[in-house]
């Protein structure tokens, strides 16, 4: 078999293509605080295993996001939210994940949340993300690709998860130490875990900065 022939065949087949619900905040959006736009900052992009989608994280991610002068993004993948369901497994997801991600400008940091996690971690292996934050990583692939320029790596979990095997799997594979957060795995996207969860999550980004 020739080396054309195996390509074509090994090749994964592009997904079925699906108008995608984006989700965006701007400093400009703050209408009772004035916060430009930081353009040394990179912009942040959301997703999540909640079948709400980018909806999930309107209520506080995006506008606190927002606040610390970054442009904010969320995306519904496929069968998510106002995205409409289509065939695709976990890799159709990431492919959701890069098509939002080449739309923000600017290279943007790539944040998951449970399966969510594993399609940011996916996305990263096609995508140069600026940065990888995995919050409560949830149906890892056991193989993750290598992320594209070697982005800094966040793994944030809850208390109790610190001890489960696929916490300790994703730390090894990228080798990290996670930091861990007070509260249910699910419970990241309102009250005093959500506020402190992101908190910790901006201020790991801001020490990225060179």
């Amino acid at each position: 078999m020739s080396l054309t022939a195996w390509s074509r065949r090994a090749r994964t087949p592009e997904p079925v293509p699906v108008r995608r619900e984006i989700a965006v905040f701007e400093p400009a959006d703050l209408f009772d605080i004035e916060i430009k736009d930081n353009p040394e900052t990179n912009p942040v992009l959301c997703c999540t295993g909640d079948p709400a989608g980018a909806a999930a994280f309107n209520a506080l991610w995006l506008k606190r996001i927002a606040t610390s002068g970054r442009y904010a993004a969320a995306v519904s993948v496929r069968g998510q939210g106002g995205t409409p369901a289509a065939a695709g497994g976990p890799e159709a997801r990431a492919h959701d994940v890069v098509q939002a991600a080449v739309t923000v400008p600017r290279q943007t940091v790539l944040i998951g949340h449970r399966e969510g996690a594993a399609w940011a971690a996916l996305a990263a292996g096609r995508y140069p993300a600026a940065g990888l934050v995995l919050v409560s990583p949830l149906r890892v692939p056991k193989q993750l690709p290598k992320p594209v320029g070697e982005p800094p790596v966040l793994l944030v979990v809850s208390e109790s998860e610190t001890q489960s095997k696929e916490v300790q799997a994703v730390s090894d594979e990228y080798g990290i130490t996670p930091l861990t957060f007070a509260g249910a795995p699910d419970d990241v996207f309102k009250g005093a875990t959500a506020e402190g969860l992101l908190d910790t999550v901006l201020s790991w980004l801001d020490a990225q900065k060179p």
